[in-house]
């Protein structure tokens, strides 16, 4: 059974497949002898669209996957800038939705997600801040009774960044993110929407804080 990402798909607006091909994701064999469903999935349904996998951080595409320098994790996305990496542990490829390592040097490894879906689901969030149309643009400082005032009037989605910044994410509609990363005394906020008239929403409560 192939892969829901409706929420993803939802959050971009995207409405028509663009992935990899079968052929080309085959290109994997070439490090390994299998990847999860859930990833086969994702490069065949929306491995292709640059928006959601590049404007930030980067989807390694299928013919350049490669094991992490112990060897021990299929690589498969990496900060811009190559801070820091994720993985599926070599044991793991062959579950359809694994747990999902992030490391700085390819050595030690921490567990980012329980599966492989929710980090989809994050780092789709997290993309979708620079990606979509309608943004705060710049993060805003917050307190502890700020982020209360968040947590009073948006829903907290289910996935995070554990390991990597910290970042939790917000939002009452599948075409807005509200991103907050702890910091040592007080959080970042930032937010975007694909929909206008939802972003003016989320502005008029949000606007308001870090001032």
């Amino acid at each position: 059974m192939m892969t829901d990402f409706t929420a993803i798909k939802q959050l971009f607006d995207i409405t028509q497949n663009n992935g990899f091909s079968n052929e080309e994701i085959a290109a994997y064999q070439n490090v390994c002898d299998s990847i999860p469903q859930v990833l086969f999935d994702y490069y065949l349904q929306l491995g292709k669209n640059t928006a959601l996998n590049q404007t930030q951080d980067r989807l390694i595409e299928p013919q350049k996957l490669q094991l992490s320098k112990d060897g021990n994790f299929l690589v498969f996305y990496t900060e811009n800038q190559w801070s820091c990496v994720w993985g599926i542990h070599r044991d793991d490829l062959q579950s359809n939705n694994p747990a999902v390592y992030m490391s700085y040097d390819e050595n030690e490894w921490n567990k980012e997600t329980d599966s492989l879906t929710d980090f989809l689901q994050a780092m789709a969030h997290l993309q979708g801040i620079f990606a979509l149309p309608f943004t705060s643009e710049e993060f805003a400082c917050i307190n502890d009774e700020e982020l209360k005032i968040i947590e009073a009037n948006f829903n907290k989605r289910d996935f995070s960044f554990t390991q990597w910044i910290g970042v939790h994410f917000y939002g009452n509609h599948p075409d807005e993110v509200i991103a907050v990363q702890k910091n040592d005394d007080y959080y970042d906020l930032i937010y975007a929407s694909n929909n206008e008239q939802q972003f003016i929403t989320i502005d008029k409560v949000l606007s308001k804080l870090g001032e």
